[in-house]
């Protein structure tokens, strides 16, 4: 009788691999049980890369997935190692993620937050999440690559937002952003 024993790296429990489900992450190299697998991208973040098709993957410590369950190479070229989310505690019970920090050659446009819920009193935020929606469906063209990467906040209706591009593409970017009348600093008004 084999040994089918595995300790799960994320817990680490030793499971029955006969038993249970496990799961391999293509960016830790490790094995992970399901409840770690599903606890993991239950909190994910969210990079949206849009330009041409858009592509979207959820992220968490462990595992990156899209919509079939890989790990696309485009999300693979923004790191040269994983190393997990950037968390930063704003006090002892708040906090978010600011993973655009572990990304390698990108430049952020804008950083700030949105929320599903905007009133009179974050109206910019409902203009915002407009504009980003006429980009991903197209309604504005992007010539080059732009990076939306939505992460958990401690606040359940707000979300972080850091909007960036390759660094190689950021003079450009902005120079195209003046050009459809939706400049940088409107942007990071938006987001603030």
């Amino acid at each position: 009788m084999t040994n089918t024993f595995f300790k799960c790296i994320g817990c680490g429990e030793f499971l029955d691999q006969d038993k249970v489900d496990s799961f391999h992450s293509d960016l830790t190299n490790e094995t992970y049980c399901y409840g770690c697998y599903e606890s993991d991208l239950e909190h994910a973040s969210q990079l949206i890369l849009i330009h041409g098709d858009n592509n979207k993957v959820k992220f968490g410590e462990y595992f990156a997935v899209d919509d079939d369950f890989e790990t696309p190479n485009w999300f693979r070229e923004l790191f040269d190692k994983w190393e997990g989310r950037n968390y930063k505690p704003t006090d002892a019970w708040r906090g978010h993620y600011e993973t655009i920090e572990k990304f390698k050659d990108v430049k952020k446009i804008a950083s700030g937050w949105i929320t599903g819920m905007p009133d009179e009193t974050t109206r910019r935020k409902a203009v915002f999440n407009g504009w980003a929606e006429d980009l991903a469906e197209g309604v504005i063209p992007t010539p080059y690559p732009i990076y939306f990467l939505v992460e958990p906040t401690s606040n359940v209706f707000s979300m972080g937002m850091d909007v960036f591009c390759k660094e190689k593409d950021y003079d450009n970017v902005i120079s195209w952003l003046d050009e459809i009348g939706t400049p940088q600093s409107v942007l990071q008004e938006q987001l603030s």
